[in-house]
Formats: structure tokens, C-alpha cells, sequence
């Protein structure tokens, strides 16, 4: 697997999702072993920004939820944002 790192306030608020909403934690901890993966799952690659950043957009309990992250070098992925969102569907 590769090495993946959580910048500090994603991090942080992945701890508060497993405090509050565990099933939204659950399923960004899915999208994170997406990103970890020797072969990056196709699921982690579906939309990119022209910054670098790509975005996994997923849905529960009637939110949106983003994960971004990149990758400055090859097998170090760093996740740099986790948040609930209303305009990316």
C-alpha cells in the first residue's frame, strides 16, 4: 500500500466524524483506501481540479460529502480536505 497522510484538519475532523457521525466516517475511511491503494481505485480519480487536487464526492444520509487530496510525489498521497457539501452533485 502506499503511504497516506492526513494534513492536520482533515485529520481532526475525521476524528470528530467518528465521534458523531460513524457511518459518514466509515464511508471516508472507504474513499481513503481508495486513495491508499497500490493501484489507485478508478473511484478516487473521477474528478480532478486544474490545480491538482482530485475530488471524491460521495453521499449519505442525505449529504454531500468531499475528500481532496493529492499527490506531490509518486506514492505519498495527502489527503487536504474532508467536509460536507451542498454543490457537487
Amino acid at each position: 500500500m502506499r503511504q497516506l497522510e492526513l494534513d492536520p484538519i482533515p485529520a481532526e475532523k475525521l476524528g470528530g466524524l467518528h465521534a458523531t457521525l460513524p457511518r459518514v466516517a466509515e464511508m471516508i475511511e472507504e474513499c481513503l483506501d481508495w486513495v491508499e491503494a497500490e493501484l489507485v481505485d478508478t473511484r478516487a480519480k473521477r474528478r480532478r481540479f486544474s490545480n491538482g487536487l482530485w475530488a471524491i464526492v460521495r453521499s449519505t444520509a442525505g449529504s454531500d460529502w468531499l475528500v481532496l487530496w493529492d499527490e506531490e510525489e509518486p506514492g505519498y498521497p495527502v489527503i487536504r480536505f474532508i467536509g460536507e457539501t451542498t454543490a457537487c452533485s
